[in-house]
């Protein structure tokens, strides 16, 4: 018996919109409204990302487009956590190909990364032409090991699916506006563009305050009510990659719950080691790279004279503002606070930098001055209540507050709701 056959019962290789739609998943992201719907993209995907984030729903919602104009043969869909190892993958694959669908067609690999030895068996069906002629999606939740794949010279693209960012989401959830995104380094085509956008501040500032409750994840903003009732899905999420990797729990939970305590400040990895049971930078510093390439936070260097500092003190911010509550309430037992929201939408400025830009850091001067942000030449610093000119140590930049707006020579005052959304794309792959 084949190892399609053997596996009918509860993964066949037919899809069909019924059998898609019985994912509560997509049920939600196809009923809901308002809708959000990627559109497929014509090229072959090795999609990684944070957990929960929707990965499998953007692949099954993909091939609901694709039934539309193909025939279901023509499409395979296989969540691979019911394989052991690369050579079922293989044989997989192979027959899938050998026998029901030689021709063109469109395959869909889910959850990977449960496979032992996934890469090789991916590069062996690439070598042997099981790919030829077809669209491959890879997807898999221990995105830590994804991350170091790189596939060299196989026709497939490597992409982060990130939570949706502010622009994204105020587009989808609150008013969609014809204002189209502003390079972060015309300061006065900002505060240009920035003036057109004052009639819709309110709602903006509306919006990210939202955002910083619910943050990106479609799970959380479908949610009726404060989302925080997810926080076991997401946490368990979390902690079951930590296992898969070998990892111990108990040095990850100290080490996230100094980056809590010290949120928004500069921190070193011989702090945590000093005011935790861990005692070794070194191990400090395994874990932050770990939680990076897990999705959950985001790194920020000191940038002295052009160039990056790996010695300095560091910025730690959470990638999503949902993910900060899920992190908190895990290490501390306790929800987001008032006290929390400057520090938290400080993350979520720094947050959208880095995935419109590289290198961004931030710099601190002399007598402790420091500049949130830094991106070539521009500074932005963030300024929850009023802001001044002067608050922003460089030539060139802006100081982010929830009102102002205005500008002197190469520096603008600009409201930070209207600023993620200029400063943000639409797109959700990077």
């Amino acid at each position: 018996m084949s190892l399609i056959s053997q596996m009918n019962f509860q993964n066949p290789w037919w899809v069909s919109k019924d059998k898609i739609f019985e994912d509560e998943h997509v049920k939600r992201a196809l009923s809901s409204n308002p809708r959000f719907i990627m559109q497929p993209l014509n090229e072959s995907l090795l999609i990684i990302g944070p957990r929960q984030v929707g990965k499998t729903t953007f692949m099954k919602t993909t091939i609901m487009s694709l039934l539309e104009k193909e025939e279901p043969t023509k499409i395979f869909f296989f969540s691979c956590d019911s394989l052991k190892d690369k050579e079922e993958l293989i044989s997989l694959v192979s027959q899938y190909r050998s026998f029901i669908n030689p021709e063109r067609g469109f395959i869909f690999l889910d959850e990977i990364t449960f496979v032992k030895d996934w890469n090789v068996g991916l590069l062996h069906l690439f070598n042997a032409g099981y790919f030829k002629n077809s669209i491959v999606y890879v997807s898999g939740s221990s995105s830590a090991s994804l991350l170091r794949e790189t596939l060299p010279g196989r026709p497939i693209k490597k992409v982060v699916y990130y939570p949706l960012n502010f622009r994204v989401f105020f587009s989808t959830f609150f008013t969609r506006i014809k204002a189209s995104t502003v390079k972060l380094f015309n300061v006065k085509g900002v505060y240009e563009a920035s003036l057109k956008l004052l009639p819709y501040l309110s709602e903006l500032n509306r919006a990210l305050l939202a955002y910083v409750r619910k943050g990106g994840f479609l799970a959380t903003n479908y949610a009726s009510g404060d989302p925080i009732f997810l926080y076991e899905v997401y946490k368990d999420a979390v902690l079951s990659d930590l296992a898969k990797l070998g990892k111990d729990e108990v040095l990850f939970k100290e080490v996230l719950g100094k980056i809590v305590e010290s949120y928004g400040s500069r921190i070193s990895e011989n702090t945590i080691s000093k005011e935790t049971s861990i005692g070794s930078h070194n191990t400090v510093a395994s874990y932050l790279d770990l939680a990076e390439k897990l999705f959950l936070l985001r790194i920020f260097r000191k940038i002295e004279g052009g160039k990056v500092n790996i010695k300095s003190f560091k910025k730690v911010y959470f990638i999503d503002p949902f993910i900060f509550r899920v992190i908190k309430r895990y290490t501390k037992g306790e929800d987001i606070t008032d006290n929390d929201i400057p520090h938290v939408i400080e993350g979520i400025v720094g947050e959208h930098l880095a995935r419109e830009y590289e290198g961004v850091g931030y710099t601190f001067f002399k007598g402790g001055k420091e500049v949130d942000f830094i991106v070539d030449d521009v500074g932005v610093e963030v300024k929850f209540g009023k802001g001044d000119f002067r608050d922003l140590r460089m030539q060139k930049g802006y100081i982010l507050t929830l009102d102002d707006l205005g500008i002197e020579g190469e520096k603008a005052k600009i409201p930070i709701s209207i600023f993620l959304y200029l400063i943000s794309s639409e797109k959700v792959f990077y």
